[in-house]
């Protein structure tokens, strides 16, 4: 009996999480009409099916959509409490995901921060500490009271909902033009085509998240607060909470610094496992409204542990293979669950062993590395192990042993000349440059007829004997290039296409290719910041038309032995730049082609 109620008890759990993960699939439906405090709103068929499109990439991932619905039900039950006590409506809870997605120090482009999104200015305004100590900006409690009092003191001038939520966006002076005056203190309001884009990406938000307010948490947290913590630092209050610290520094990074502060009382959140008390649970308190029947969508099911820490990540292909940005508080754990991919493939896919660590602000595959890179060699530096360079590369890290007759694990002499693309002939000396100068540096023995290409460059196929450092000469030998592997910032640098991750925003993307918002919208023809979705390819560089205008452009003859990268540097252009004008996909050139060119 206790073995049939225990395979009950299975069962019915299964069942359960089956139906939770049935609801969060459904592709909601944009209703005719919806609830927005005491305001009736009325939408228009041309207008539902735009707002319909915005629902639709707002569910399209179901990684993301689980992201967003973990992190609104630990922060909703806070929110509804602040809210309700301020008399804001309801709904304008999930203003909050579109605001900032839930992430506490999250940053707009105007250098607003926080849950709720506050400039400075703005927060000391409505009663909120901004300094080097302190931050409520990022405690979901402090800012959930401010955005009540913000809300409010547009609804006084503005006596309308939805214009008060524009102005959310706008500032009250900026949602003056939008007014319709006979709109204040209505009851009913037609959503039209005239309405705010702010405001109909806010309806979207309500449509795509109602149905998930309060499923539970997948990692069974829930968020407990005390507020009598003053003169105590985190750690102590880790200690007596029975609490991780790590955990703990994660819900309240408002504290920037020191104990908290007894000027006032400080909400600290605590981290709890298990079920909440019901005060911790966020309620579905929307109204119904004419809703037509959900249609299914098919997603996959299987979610990965670690979806609903609030990390951002970048994946771009990296030697044309995809890769991660990995983070100051990444492991693999982190990024294999953003990746898609299990911790093993992970680890196989960057020859990482059980014991290796990620390392901060370095890109990682998630995707099978090549077997030969694109260049010819590569010459060791100092304190560069043969890891490094498989990952610099894209190459597999046996491969590359193999392709230079050595082991992963035997030494790496610096300035040894890797064989990348080819392997090493049985009778072909080991070679090694000199080290002091980095880019052009002399080979160590006579140049033979045959050739590698390095990054557009040439290197020439020698017959190497294995001689010391001091042994070489520059009157033997001429000159040649050796490539020069970039940094991570120069790599950035040459990305042109980046594809949309969890997590990230517009904003976020500027910032990590350090360009501006407004040209991400103007390349990418997007209408707003919002409109872009997982998986979505963004351009981050500007396009040749806009690069190359305002200067004179000419025609060269391409002549006997010239490369890509010696055009490039002949006229001051960028290899990319060249490519990009004249439209070419790879580094091959024929005698007598005529290039397009910057006039010097």
């Amino acid at each position: 009996m206790k073995r049939l109620a225990t395979s009950f008890k299975l069962q019915v759990t299964s069942l359960l999480l089956f139906l939770l993960t049935t609801t969060s699939l459904l592709a909601q439906t944009v209703p005719n009409e919806m609830m927005l405090g005491d305001l009736r709103l009325t939408i228009n068929e041309s207008t539902r099916r735009q707002i319909q499109k915005d629902v639709d990439r707002l569910t399209q991932s179901q990684t993301y959509f689980n992201i967003l619905v973990d992190r609104m039900n630990l922060y909703f039950p806070i929110i509804e409490r602040e809210h309700g006590e301020a008399g804001i409506p309801d709904e304008i809870k999930f203003l909050a995901i579109q605001e900032s997605a839930l992430i506490s120090d999250a940053v707009s482009s105007a250098n607003a921060v926080g849950f709720w999104q506050f400039k400075d200015f703005t927060a000391r305004e409505v009663g909120l500490r901004v300094d080097r100590n302190v931050d409520e900006r990022l405690n979901i409690v402090s800012a959930s009271r401010g955005s009540a009092k913000y809300l409010n003191s547009h609804n006084y001038f503005l006596k309308n909902w939805v214009y008060s939520v524009m102005a959310y966006n706008t500032g009250r002076g900026g949602a003056q033009k939008y007014v319709d005056q006979s709109n204040l203190n209505a009851k009913r309001m037609t959503i039209n085509s005239k309405t705010h884009w702010y405001v109909k990406k806010f309806i979207a938000h309500i449509v795509a998240f109602t149905p998930a307010v309060g499923l539970p948490n997948s990692e069974g947290i829930w968020l407990d607060e005390i507020t009598d913590a003053g003169g105590k630092s985190l750690e102590q209050i880790a200690r007596e909470q029975n609490v991780d610290v790590e955990e703990l520094k994660k819900y309240n990074k408002w504290l920037k610094r020191g104990d908290v502060p007894k000027d006032k009382a400080y909400a600290v959140l605590i981290p709890r496992q298990g079920t909440p008390p019901k005060k911790a649970i966020a309620q579905n308190n929307a109204r119904r409204s004419k809703i037509s029947e959900p249609q299914k969508k098919i997603y996959p099911t299987e979610l990965k542990p670690g979806l609903t820490e609030a990390n951002k990540s970048t994946i771009i292909p990296l030697n044309g293979i995809p890769s991660i940005l990995a983070r100051d508080a990444d492991d693999v754990r982190t990024l294999s669950a953003r990746a898609g991919i299990s911790e093993n493939r992970f680890r196989k896919y960057n020859d990482m062993g059980a014991a290796d660590k990620i390392i901060p602000n370095e890109f990682y595959y998630i995707k099978k590395k090549k077997g030969k890179a694109k260049i010819g060699f590569h010459v060791a530096k100092r304190n560069e192990n043969l890891w490094e360079i498989s990952q610099q590369y894209g190459i597999r890290l046996a491969k590359l042993a193999q392709r230079n007759r050595m082991s992963i694990i035997d030494a790496l002499k610096p300035g040894r000349v890797l064989w990348m693309d080819k392997t090493r002939p049985s009778d072909e000396p080991i070679a090694y440059h000199e080290l002091s100068k980095p880019v052009i540096t002399k080979p160590v023995a006579k140049v033979t007829a045959s050739t590698h290409n390095v990054d557009d460059a040439v290197i020439s196929d020698e017959s190497f004997e294995e001689p010391l450092e001091e042994e070489i000469s520059e009157e033997e030998v001429p000159d040649i290039i050796v490539p020069v592997v970039d940094t991570k910032e120069e790599r950035l640098k040459k990305v042109k296409i980046h594809t949309v991750a969890a997590g990230e925003s517009l904003w976020s993307i500027s910032q990590l290719y350090e360009v501006e918002l407004d040209e991400l919208l103007r390349w990418n023809e997007l209408p707003d910041p919002d409109a872009i979705s997982i998986g979505q390819n963004i351009q981050v560089k500007a396009p040749i038309e806009e690069a190359s205008e305002g200067k004179n452009i000419i025609s060269h003859t391409v002549q006997p032995g010239e490369t890509v990268y010696a055009i490039s540097r002949k006229y001051g252009m960028t290899v990319d730049e060249v490519m990009d004008l004249n439209g070419l996909s790879g580094f091959d050139l024929n005698v007598g082609q005529d290039l397009k060119v910057y006039e010097e």
